[in-house]
């Protein structure tokens, strides 16, 4: 709030949406938001969005779904995993979406320029 008026917070690059991208360099970076979206077409299969759309699902529920996306979309014990060659791992869609979530937190703090704690 500024002068009682709601203020929206803007995120690190000024903008004031953020995707719910998420991409792993080569170097094994996080990029998130804006950055991920940028270099998803040079980097597919490490860049990740409508991750949404797997959590709380099983693997057999999405078979279709995950055959829309070029990020790999395995199985393990029923459960959906998403593999990111770059970073060398296989996360959940909690993981990613929780990435997403984190960059929010960050940048809200730094623009109060105060800990974000409740959210």
């Amino acid at each position: 709030m500024e002068g009682g008026k709601p203020t929206i917070v803007t995120n690190a690059e000024g903008a004031r949406t953020t995707p719910s991208v998420v991409a792993y360099s080569k170097t094994g970076d996080r990029l998130v938001g804006q950055i991920a979206k940028r270099q998803a077409v040079v980097n597919p299969t490490n860049t990740f969005f409508s991750v949404k759309r797997f959590v709380g699902r099983r693997m057999d529920e999405v078979k279709d779904e995950s055959k829309q996306v070029p990020y790999a979309v395995i199985d393990e014990n029923g459960s959906v995993k998403i593999d990111c060659p770059n970073a060398g791992k296989k996360f959940a869609p909690e993981e990613i979406s929780a990435s997403v979530l984190r960059k929010l937190v960050d940048d809200s703090a730094k623009f109060l320029n105060d800990k974000v704690e409740k959210a």
